[in-house]
């Protein structure tokens, strides 16, 4: 059903937080939306007129039932425990027809499809966006057709990779994709430390050096097609100083990411537990 004011190729997003503004500045930048596609609501005055003054022609909701009265494609980039109130104030004014994306961890389709029946996907994009790196991870939900299928994965395209998954794969998928930053960015520090106490190399660049390590192995086996495994044959030889210290790391590394893994999965199981309802409209 189509509504006076709403325009089918707008994308609406509602959140302007560090996602949200990541998500506007890789949507424009990349040419893949332009500035009158895209309209965006948040509750906070500063960051409305913050993203007003970076993107002069963006349209500006007063409130998320304003977005949603003019867009099909509705993005909600706000902390799991927002999201029900935003569902209860862009519902009422929605005819059915639009397309939810829900950024939301550990908020399932089925929690979602609770409170509205339409075309809903999950979207799990990384900080590793903000530079046009990484992988977004997509779960489209029973009602979305093709063509709203091609429109989301084609905006989170401009970001990075989209790896399509299923639900059940998500929280796993996510661990690695966008909590995995996180984490590598705490090996990167504790490996610059330890060298920085072994050796008097100064923090910061060893940092830097482990830095471009870090990023100079990812090309190369990627490059090459060679797995971690095989990298490892090559470079750690018998009786060489890296094969002491992967000896060391095989030592104590598998027993602490089991329990890191399972420790974040069970968080995974807390994180944005549902309370939505659908109020009586």
């Amino acid at each position: 059903m189509w509504r006076e004011g709403q325009d089918m190729d707008r994308v609406g997003l509602i959140g302007y937080g560090h996602m949200g503004s990541m998500l506007v500045n890789g949507f424009l930048t990349s040419g893949i939306l332009s500035t009158d596609e895209l309209v965006v609501a948040t509750k906070s005055l500063e960051s409305r007129n913050a993203c007003a003054a970076a993107w002069p022609g963006v349209g500006i909701a007063r409130t998320n039932a304003e977005l949603a009265r003019q867009c099909r494609t509705i993005i909600i980039a706000v902390r799991p425990q927002e999201m029900a109130t935003v569902l209860n104030e862009i519902l009422p004014v929605m005819d059915g027809d639009e397309h939810i994306v829900s950024l939301a961890a550990g908020i399932s389709l089925k929690d979602l499809e609770s409170v509205f029946p339409g075309s809903l996907t999950r979207a799990i994009p990384t900080i590793t966006s903000t530079v046009g790196q990484g992988t977004t991870l997509v779960c489209h939900g029973r009602q979305v057709d093709i063509n709203s299928a091609l429109r989301v994965e084609g905006l989170f395209s401009s970001l990075g990779n989209v790896v399509l998954v299923s639900e059940e794969e998500l929280p796993a998928a996510m661990l690695l994709s966008s909590c995995g930053p996180g984490l590598l960015a705490v090996i990167i520090d504790e490996l610059a430390g330890a060298t920085a106490r072994a050796s008097g190399l100064p923090k910061d660049r060893a940092i830097g050096l482990t830095m471009e390590m870090v990023a100079a192995t990812a090309a190369y086996l990627r490059e090459t097609g060679r797995r971690p495994g095989e990298m490892i044959e090559e470079v750690a030889t018998g009786g060489g100083v890296t094969e002491a210290g992967v000896r060391k790391l095989r030592e104590r590394l598998p027993g602490v990411f089991d329990e890191t893994i399972i420790s974040m999965l069970e968080r995974c199981n807390t994180v944005g537990a549902w309370s939505g309802r659908r109020t009586d409209f």
